[in-house]
């Protein structure tokens, strides 16, 4: 299902994305389909009824549930079994119960549902019954058994799986191992030792990869005899196994295969190094610098580097000589590059030293210093952004613009930048590149340097200039380009008359930022007259300078074309009104969000006084009175809104409303609850818990995806950590469990690393697994750039359009895991007036990713 991730623009003060949102599915039931599809599932004819079986899963669980129980009785075979398709898509709870007496039924595949519907829906009353279905006469549902057994939870599933390792059917014993691993009780360690010299492949890895899933050092021996085993998979699985076990005694076997013929083996065998990270496993992974795969000077990733890089910062001591007494160039590339990925800032000096002197190759050097470099390097990098190779120059550009940050200005660039500019070897990108990192030096007066560039033909030169300006912002308005007599801001100002529209897009960002009062005034002029221009251009610029040079005079002008507007420029206005920190501005959208003003003008006018909540107890009350609001859409809206306000009184306000039916509305009380609490609980992880634990088992995973992230966020802790454990093991959703894994890394219970090591090692998405990876560290430091606030208006497209959809239902996801639900304005735009963090995901709405 596909899934676009929006970056927000950091510079500029609106920015503005279109992103594709596939539509729902089932996004509209219409009133007569439940009525129709009880109707069918009542016909004579079981065709009919097969078919309005299948249907079920479109009504949604409340609807469908007394439906689905009905049909599991039904007489016909395939009826039933249609049903319990459906049980298992929408995971009814109470269905597992039903069909448990399935597990007798002659017919094997009623038997193998029921082991299926189990599975998704454990209980501890049908682990006998599934511990008799172990012994069934078709080894698919023994499988199946097994697997359900697996997903219990239950130390009382342990003893009948391990009557089944010897089962005769290979997919059995392998999947019986599975499940041993997944329940993870230490009893299964011997008795899985004893089957890693299985006659049959597949169940020697399954046996490997449960052992390692295990975390039980009895294994470490039998892991290691598996190295020898003749199928690769067998020993990739050991390896893995033996890197999770993090078995120091293994080490001189698995480097005996880091020159293995077979590639993934000797993958896997470095990667099992790099997670032991030992001394003797890093003394291992050192001498293998430079040889094999790694001889070569390429800045791509090699298998020893990603060993060294997982070890982390311990590797340090051991790569800093090799900067300037490497055996080879491949050796010392590597060694640089690994202490630029480990942010070795230590290293910096050893790094340039080994640049000046030719010991490290110049394009290795310049990638080391991206990440172990600070801004005394800049200098250096800036000395070969022009330099005659390619190669050395794109990774001089694309450090510098690591190291350059606008919001620390550095004029000392800005002259080595402007002549490289002048050379003739670059190419059209890297000038765009160069031009980026004149905005990035937040110097006023390379803004002359940029302006002088707006004249060029080349339109995407002029939109990277016209970004840079706006990353330099105010501070570049009254400067001029040598030889013009207009400043910066007059040039940017014309540009919203350029004949390209993205450069007309670009040009309404940049004035956000620069322009003052002059350009308010010339702006709303545009807006009033007869004169053609982009208007909504024109608005995206409006919004940026209200928010600093708004006077009441503006506002008024504002309020005059507001009462003339209608659709989705009076959304525009709207938005712009709530940039103005002017309690005349707030008056003019409180007045909006009151009946019988039109409920999409009310939707609307709730999202802007989010930015004022805070400040302004009209801008509060009118949220809190929103609330109750007669329309749904705009009472969600109010919901999330209220999240911005620092008021205590929000916190009660939301609470009344959190027990609400409307999934748009409980969704975005229960993200603006975990907003609140960040100050409203500060110091009182307590009083956090006792808010979100309840939550957790809510059946909408929205909902408990949000309360996850409100226990994230405020570094709280269930006392009961039970049901974050079952989630982490069984949540149908990813984010669920990634999040569930952020709270298990700050319980400190053998048990629960022990769950975070098999999810590392076991999760099917790639993306879970590797965040229980990073939780076995710790718990994740919350990033500088999640507390930067910014505005941010997002544009949603349908079906892969390039034209945003007017009120499109969406779902938006934050960096800090929280999931925003509701329905976009009249120009198909989400307003977001306090956007932190980097990253904006557009989902499907309801939950569905």
């Amino acid at each position: 299902m596909r899934k676009d991730l929006l970056r927000l623009v950091g510079r500029a003060s609106v920015a503005a994305a279109l992103v594709s949102l596939a539509a729902p599915a089932h996004a509209l039931v219409w009133p007569d389909v439940p009525e129709r599809v009880e109707r069918q599932l009542k016909a004579q004819d079981p065709s009919t009824r097969r078919a309005a079986a299948r249907d079920l899963p479109s009504l949604g669980r409340e609807r469908a549930t007394p439906l689905v129980l009905r049909t599991l009785e039904d007489p016909d075979l395939d009826v039933r079994l249609a049903a319990a398709q459906a049980a298992m898509t929408l995971r009814l709870a109470a269905a597992a119960e039903a069909m448990l007496p399935w597990l007798g039924e002659r017919e094997a595949r009623l038997r193998l549902s029921a082991c299926e519907m189990i599975k998704i829906s454990p209980s501890a009353k049908a682990i006998p019954q599934l511990g008799r279905a172990l012994g069934d006469a078709d080894p698919q549902v023994r499988a199946a058994a097994a697997d359900a057994l697996g997903a219990s939870a239950s130390a009382e599933a342990v003893a009948p799986l391990l009557g089944k390792l010897d089962d005769p059917s290979p997919p059995v014993r392998a999947q019986v191992a599975r499940s041993l691993a997944r329940l993870g009780d230490a009893r299964a360690v011997v008795p899985l030792v004893g089957k890693i010299q299985d006659s049959v492949p597949e169940v020697r890895q399954a046996v490997a990869r449960a052992l390692g899933g295990l975390g039980d050092a009895r294994a470490v021996q039998a892991l290691v005899v598996a190295l020898r085993d003749a199928n690769q998979e067998v020993r990739i699985e050991a390896l893995a196994a033996l890197g999770g076990l993090k078995g120091d005694g293994a080490v001189d076997a698995i480097a005996s295969l880091l020159g293995d013929r077979s590639g993934p083996v000797r993958q896997g065998a470095f990667a099992a190094l790099g997670r032991i990270g030992t001394p003797a496993a890093i003394g291992a992974l050192v001498a293998k610098l430079g040889t094999g795969d790694d001889a070569s000077t390429s800045l791509e990733r090699t298998a020893v580097r990603d060993a060294l890089v997982a070890v982390g910062p311990r590797v340090e001591p051991s790569l800093r000589p090799l900067l300037d007494r490497a055996p080879s160039a491949g050796a010392a590339t590597s060694a640089a590059v690994v202490l630029g990925l480990l942010g070795a800032k230590g290293a910096e000096g050893d790094i340039v030293t080994a640049l000046r002197r030719g010991t490290v190759p110049l394009a290795a050097a310049l990638r080391a210093l991206s990440g172990a470099g600070t801004d005394r390097s800049i200098a250096v990098v800036l000395e070969f952004v022009a330099d005659e190779s390619p190669l050395a120059r794109a990774e001089a550009l694309r450090t510098a613009s690591i190291l350059l940050d606008p919001e620390r200005p550095d004029g000392r660039a800005v002259e080595p930048l402007a002549a490289a500019l002048r050379e003739a070897r670059l190419t059209p990108p890297e000038r765009i590149a160069l031009v980026e990192l004149l905005g990035r030096t937040g110097a006023p007066r390379a803004a002359s340097v940029l302006g002088s560039l707006l004249s060029s033909k080349d339109a995407a030169l002029r939109i990277g200039a016209l970004d840079a300006i706006g990353a330099i912002g105010q501070r570049a308005a009254s400067e001029k380009p040598t030889g013009s007599t207009k400043t910066v801001e007059e040039i940017v100002s014309e540009a919203l008359d350029d004949k390209a529209r993205d450069v007309r897009f670009h040009a309404a960002l940049t004035l956000g930022n620069v322009g003052g009062p002059r350009t308010r005034d010339s702006l709303l002029g545009r807006l009033e007259g007869a004169r053609e221009t982009d208007r909504f251009a024109a608005f995206h610029a409006l919004a940026g300078i209200m928010e600093r040079a708004a006077d009441e005079a503006s506002v008024v002008r504002l309020g005059a074309l507001l009462d003339l507007s209608a659709g989705p420029e009076r959304d525009a206005i709207l938005e712009v009104l709530s940039r103005a920190p002017l309690s005349q501005a707030v008056e003019r959208l409180v007045s909006r969000t009151k009946p019988p003003t039109p409920a999409e003008d009310r939707r609307t006018a709730v999202a802007a006084l989010a930015k004022r909540s805070a400040s302004s107890p009209p801008a509060f009350d009118a949220l809190v009175r929103a609330l109750g609001d007669p329309d749904a859409t705009v009472r969600a809206q109010a919901a999330w809104a209220l999240g911005t306000s620092d008021n205590p009184a929000a916190v009660d306000a939301l609470r009344r409303a959190s027990g609400s039916p409307e999934p748009d509305l409980a969704q975005n009380v229960v993200a603006s609850l975990g907003r609140l609490a960040v100050k409203a609980f500060a110091g009182r992880p307590d009083r956090v818990a006792a808010l979100f634990c309840p939550l957790l088992d809510d059946t909408r995973s929205p909902v408990r995806e949000n309360a996850l992230a409100g226990l994230v966020e405020n570094a709280a802790v269930c006392p009961d950590l039970g049901r974050v454990r079952a989630i982490l093991k069984e949540d149908a959703s990813d984010d669920a469990r990634a999040l569930a894994a952020e709270i298990l890394a700050r319980s400190a219970t053998p048990d629960d690393r022990q769950l975070l090591e098999r999810c590392a090692a076991h999760d099917s998405s790639g993306s879970v697994a590797t965040r229980c990876r990073e939780a076995q560290k710790g718990p994740t430091k919350p990033s500088p750039e999640r507390g930067r606030e910014r505005p941010v208006t997002v544009y949603v497209a349908v079906d892969g359009s390039t034209a945003a959809r007017p009120e499109a239902p969406y779902a938006l996801r934050y960096d800090a895991g929280y999931v925003r639900a509701g329905v976009a304005d009249r120009r198909g735009a989400i307003v977001e007036p306090a956007a932190r963090g980097r990253s904006l995901e557009l989902r499907r709405p309801g939950g569905v990713r």
